[in-house]
């Protein structure tokens, strides 16, 4: 199994790598938007779960994956611009105990 997954991965790597024509077809679009993304993530969901997401990602017009993509890394900015737990706690703490001199 090992060499099918060898094959496959050389394979995927030189599809990649193959130069674009300089003249295509005005219908033909040529992108590779996952070029540079090497990391494959398997998630498990149930079947509602999944029908769910299939379903927000049809009514935005994008594959499943590129919308679990944008979910996972908003979530993760949005983590990043609030900070730590701590430093969370700590605003709150201004908020409701003001300093007062």
């Amino acid at each position: 199994m090992r060499k099918v997954d060898q094959i496959l991965s050389a394979e995927g790597a030189a599809a990649e790598e193959r130069p674009v024509p300089d003249t295509l077809p005005d219908h033909v679009r040529v992108e590779r938007p996952n070029l540079g993304r090497a990391t494959v993530v398997s998630v498990r969901l149930a079947a509602e779960e999944h029908e769910r997401i299939r379903h927000a990602a049809d009514q935005a017009g994008l594959p499943v994956s590129t919308v679990l993509r944008l979910w996972a890394l908003d979530r993760l900015r949005s983590d990043e611009e609030r900070g730590t737990v701590e430093q969370r706690l700590e605003r709150l703490e201004r908020q409701v105990f003001p300093q007062t001199a």
